[in-house]
């Protein structure tokens, strides 16, 4: 997650003209953090936005408007706000990886 003020988000962004929300998904995960998309899955939509699952490479940096990072372990108390649809998002994520472990 990355903080462009005083809560923690997903990296993320709208596509630009003629860019498929795939292309922007990796897109922003590589300006906002700098890491090399090699692995990415459409997961579902949460508003009017497409969620994906992307694995990287690299060493995060933060970069555009990116301040700070954190990184997010389900079932412990975070230590920093995050936005509420963050939130809402990580939540669906967790639902899904656990239905689809079973």
């Amino acid at each position: 997650m990355s903080s462009s003020g005083s809560y923690f988000r997903l990296p993320g962004g709208k596509p630009e003209k003629g860019e498929a929300s795939i292309e922007a998904a990796i897109r922003e995960l590589r300006e906002e953090t700098g890491l090399r998309a090699y692995d990415v899955r459409y997961l579902f939509k949460f508003h009017a936005s497409k969620v994906f699952r992307i694995r990287a490479k690299g060493d995060p940096e933060p970069g555009m408007e990116i301040h700070h990072f954190a990184y997010f372990r389900p079932g412990r108390d975070m230590e920093v706000r995050v936005s509420e649809n963050t939130l809402k998002i990580l939540d669906r994520y967790y639902e899904l990886k656990e239905r689809d472990s079973k």
